[in-house]
């Protein structure tokens, strides 16, 4: 599966979003069960554009004329997981709210982004378990967060949504959202063993002796990642941070290896041997020290 976090920085006023790279694959024989490795190049930390097209009496625009920026992550099945990001990428960038009886441009609030989001990794979800064996149907779960825009054009407040199955009494399957008060301090995290990432976060967040305040979920999950007690756990981090005062996510990857030297890839796509030469210009990492 995989670890993601997302948290909300009161010192930087900043929402952040950190995940592994690695996905696996697990097969069983009989009891017995082997998890093996697929890539741990995966982009888990994602962003999705919110945009609102319409016409004014001045102007067509050729682009959205209005939007705001969303940050995802996700674990568990890959295929239902990133199809339903892809079609909410292309359904959220091209919205026409504007009607003959209402020309107002507007874009969604974020709780119905995340009843997007809901609708489509519950079909996905549906479509892939033809894919897997009897007994094993996918599972797939996301965070998403971000500001939205109110009817005056003034900023709403951060909102945060944890996006999940749920099985009823007749063991019927639904994903349902719920919501995640970050600015009070709850913490998102998805994936394997979360029980215990929760009980290491809050153990850094006790410990006066943590020099990066603030962080603490970002060191938990980077030191399960190297201790590597966790088979569906590892690669490189990668990490988010959505300003509150702009409402844009910023994708990072990590700029040194665990040893603490420089690294030049990005989740294991190494720029200067491998991608610079196929784009003709050098590509730039993105980090945060």
């Amino acid at each position: 599966m995989t670890n993601a976090v997302v948290w909300y920085d009161h010192d930087s006023s900043s929402v952040w979003a950190v995940a592994d790279s690695l996905l696996t694959a697990i097969s069983k024989n009989g009891d017995h069960k082997s998890v093996s490795r697929v890539t741990d190049q995966a982009m888990k930390v994602l962003r999705l554009k919110v945009g609102a097209w319409g016409v004014t009496e001045n102007s067509i625009a050729g682009g959205p004329m209005l939007g705001y920026e969303v940050g995802m992550v996700y674990a568990g099945a890959v295929t239902p997981a990133l199809m339903t990001y892809s079609a909410a990428a292309m359904m959220l960038d091209n919205l026409h709210p504007q009607t003959k009886e209402n020309s107002q441009i507007r874009t969604p609030d974020l709780s119905a982004v995340a009843d997007l989001i809901r609708h489509l990794s519950e079909r996905y979800t549906k479509d892939a378990s033809v894919g897997y064996a009897a007994g094993r149907a996918p599972f797939c779960e996301f965070v998403i967060f971000g500001i939205a825009p109110d009817d005056m054009l003034n900023c709403r407040p951060l909102e945060c949504y944890w996006i999940h199955p749920e099985f009823n009494q007749n063991k019927e399957f639904s994903q349902v959202a719920q919501p995640i008060d970050l600015l009070k301090g709850e913490v998102a995290v998805i994936g394997d063993d979360t029980e215990s990432l929760r009980a290491e976060i809050k153990s850094l967040q006790d410990d006066p002796g943590v020099e990066e305040k603030g962080k603490e979920p970002r060191i938990a999950l980077e030191a399960r990642m190297r201790a590597r007690k966790h088979d569906t756990v590892g690669g490189t981090l990668q990490f988010g941070v959505m300003s509150t005062r702009w409402g844009r996510l910023d994708l990072y990857g990590a700029m040194h290896d665990q040893y603490g030297d420089p690294a030049q890839n990005w989740l294991g796509f190494d720029f200067q041997t491998e991608i610079n030469s196929i784009l003709g210009m050098p590509v730039k990492i993105p980090s945060l020290d």
